[in-house]
């Protein structure tokens, strides 16, 4: 957006031609709609602080949106996207390959759709060029930690059966505290599951400062019963922006279900949805997540998770930052089913 310019590591783009439409795709949600400009060429003078990119071709941007206005991609679009390339479509996505007529049609329907967010983004585009190389570096860093070890997926029982003990319970109510302290640190307006509410976290109760009224959202009765059983989501502007399940010693499926619910009555409602839980536990959602029941869905591409530990370490580094920080800052901890898939 800021060079007006898309590049890539190899020659992809001979046959793109002026005139075509570029959408871009940020999280799994319709970003931005922008035009070929010019013709392909190549060039090594560095216009972005993350790589050269030789292979270039100018783009004009039509239509852009903020995260909270972006369309996931499911429902309508992700059956347009099935329609055109099958169940694995994200391989279309990932080689950029062109869609025709109707299909290319009712993406772009998608994006404009959405009010145009362009003129705020521009007079923006310094916070979050700043806000991007952070989440970069932050990224690089936990997984250089981790070292990217190869996992198991296991095949578990539909439930664990579980007792959960004093600590775990505790480590649980700890878990809800950060992301509640979190979510009022980067200006969102906390819902904590309506069960928790009056549970106590070093003599405090976990609801004290948060929503009193779950934002209506146009659902029935029961699936808001449902939803407002989460552990903790983020609302900003009343809309849900980030839903969190916490695992710490309960059965990693019937949470996962109940973010099911969430993506299944409102898929029209750009949600980010996290599984957190002790690193421990890390091998055990990603197993469940890959259940086909979850698959199905698109679960699987949308549901990701967040340690215990990493959690901790954000808190503590943007404790003093309330105001200056976005509801996205917890993508810089976020570990994605496909990432951990890849060395499978």
């Amino acid at each position: 957006l800021q060079h007006e310019l898309w590049g890539s590591n190899s020659a992809r783009f001979k046959d793109w031609k002026v005139g075509d439409h570029l959408v871009i795709i940020v999280n799994k949600a319709l970003a931005a709609l922008a035009e070929v400009s010019g013709k392909p060429f190549v060039s090594k003078q560095r216009v972005w602080d993350n790589g050269i990119f030789q292979h270039r071709i100018p783009i004009k941007f039509i239509h852009v949106l903020l995260p909270e206005n972006r369309p996931p991609i499911l429902g309508e679009i992700r059956d347009t996207l099935t329609s055109a390339w099958g169940p694995s479509y994200g391989w279309g996505i990932l080689n950029q390959q062109l869609l025709l007529d109707n299909t290319a049609d009712t993406i772009s329907k998608a994006i404009r759709s959405r009010s145009n967010d362009s003129d705020e983004v521009r007079a923006d585009l310094h916070r979050y060029l700043v806000e991007a190389k952070l989440q970069r570096e932050a990224v690089s860093s936990i997984k250089r930690k981790s070292g990217k070890t190869k996992n198991t997926i296991i095949e578990l029982p539909l439930e664990e059966k579980s007792f959960p003990s004093k600590e775990d319970e505790s480590t649980h109510s700890k878990i809800q505290s950060l992301l509640i302290r979190l979510g009022k640190t980067t200006g969102c307006s906390v819902w904590v599951a309506s069960n928790d509410r009056n549970r106590l976290f070093k003599g405090k109760s976990l609801g004290e400062g948060c929503l009193t009224l779950f934002p209506k959202l146009g659902l029935s009765e029961e699936a808001t019963k449902r939803i407002c059983l989460i552990d903790v989501i983020w609302i900003r502007q009343n809309t849900p922006v980030c839903a969190y399940e916490v695992e710490a010693s309960t059965s990693i499926y019937s949470g996962l279900l109940r973010m099911s619910d969430l993506l299944s009555v409102v898929p029209a409602i750009n949600i980010k949805i996290f599984i957190v839980a002790p690193r421990e536990r890390q091998d055990k959602v990603m197993a469940q997540l890959a259940r086909p029941t979850f698959k199905k869905i698109g679960l699987n591409e949308y549901c990701r998770f967040i340690s215990l530990e990493d959690l901790e370490a954000l808190c503590s580094k943007v404790a003093d930052l309330e105001g200056h920080i976005q509801p996205s800052i917890v993508d810089s901890i976020a570990v994605e089913l496909e990432e951990e898939l890849e060395s499978i």
